[in-house]
């Protein structure tokens, strides 16, 4: 079925490029656009600098301190703390970019790999508390509970994709490369890293703005237009139009913040085709992957719930 399906997909969208180029050659100006502006900037020094901590072996220090409680939680080998630590600092894609450097390196074998993946994909903390809550919900509160939901819902869900009791994995430590090659492959990678990622968002952009297209012109148009519904299909493709989306609606506080925390959590087309880009060399399936970031939207859209009527009512 995927065999058949998958390329008139791709036809059926070359088809619609055709109908309308000028249309659609401005959803992707757009989505490179806002990569451009906005995401590389801030993306470029945690790819930098992520791929030379991972490259001079600190990463063995970490694994010995807040690699335990880890270890111990999620039965994984402790350096899975790594990319939890900087996928919570730096945001989608870097948790899973170092997931797939570390296994690369031979850090971290393919199970654990898989495991870390459950509970290493989160926003960052300045989009969450600066775009959604300061700016677009207009509520600093309603900000902190998401973001609070969002992380403990990412480490909830980390807890269904554990490893067996008693399971034990060792942690190789990698030799150090010289500074002059370091620094150098470091850019190199990085620079082709945030290519993928640029193609992604305006690849998505593309995407939203086709199914937007197409619903207008069955009579559906209605349904995306200031609804709950509308917020989670805009969602679905990009997480910061779904949250202006929900923003417009005329519903509570506790519901609003629930259901940004929901496609927050969940990242959208554009982030999971990034993540993705990087968790293929570990050969992680499409399907589980899709699952995880689906169970760790549930949980944090639930915890948001719950902290909603205790500090936003």
């Amino acid at each position: 079925m995927r065999k058949v399906f998958f390329p008139l997909f791709v036809a059926a969208i070359l088809f619609l490029l055709l109908l309308d180029p000028s249309r659609y050659f401005a959803s992707v100006q757009g989505g490179l656009l806002l990569f451009v502006s906005a995401v590389l900037p801030s993306m470029l020094p945690y790819f930098f600098f992520t791929k030379i901590l991972t490259g001079t072996g600190c990463v063995g220090g970490l694994s010995e301190t807040v690699g335990k409680p880890v270890s111990k939680l999620y039965r994984i080998s402790p350096i899975a703390a790594y990319p939890l630590v900087m996928s919570l600092l730096s945001g989608y894609p870097i948790g899973a970019r170092v997931v797939a450097d570390l296994y690369e390196k031979g850090l971290m074998d393919r199970e654990d790999a898989l495991r870390a993946s459950s509970f290493s994909s989160t926003s960052g903390s300045m989009f969450v508390l600066g775009s959604v809550g300061a700016v677009i919900l207009k509520d600093a509160v309603a900000g902190v509970v998401i973001l609070l939901s969002h992380y403990i819902g990412a480490l909830v869900n980390g807890l269904l994709y554990r490893g067996r009791r008693g399971e034990r994995r060792l942690v190789a430590i990698p030799s150090l490369r010289p500074a002059e090659s370091l620094i150098s492959d470091a850019m190199y990678e990085s620079v082709l890293s945030l290519a993928l990622v640029g193609g992604f968002i305006a690849l998505a952009n593309l995407l939203g703005d086709m199914a937007a297209d197409l619903l207008g012109k069955v009579g559906l148009g209605a349904f995306v237009t200031e609804s709950v519904f509308g917020g989670l299909f805009y969602g679905v493709f990009e997480v910061t139009r779904g949250c202006v989306e929900f923003s417009r609606l005329g519903i509570g506080r506790v519901w609003k913040a629930a259901l940004c925390c929901l496609v927050i959590s969940f990242g959208g087309v554009s982030v999971i085709l990034q993540s993705l880009a990087f968790l293929g060399k570990t050969g992680i399936k499409k399907a589980r992957f899709l699952l995880m970031k689906t169970t760790q939207a549930l949980f944090s859209a639930a915890l948001c719930i719950g902290a909603g009527f205790l500090f936003l009512r």
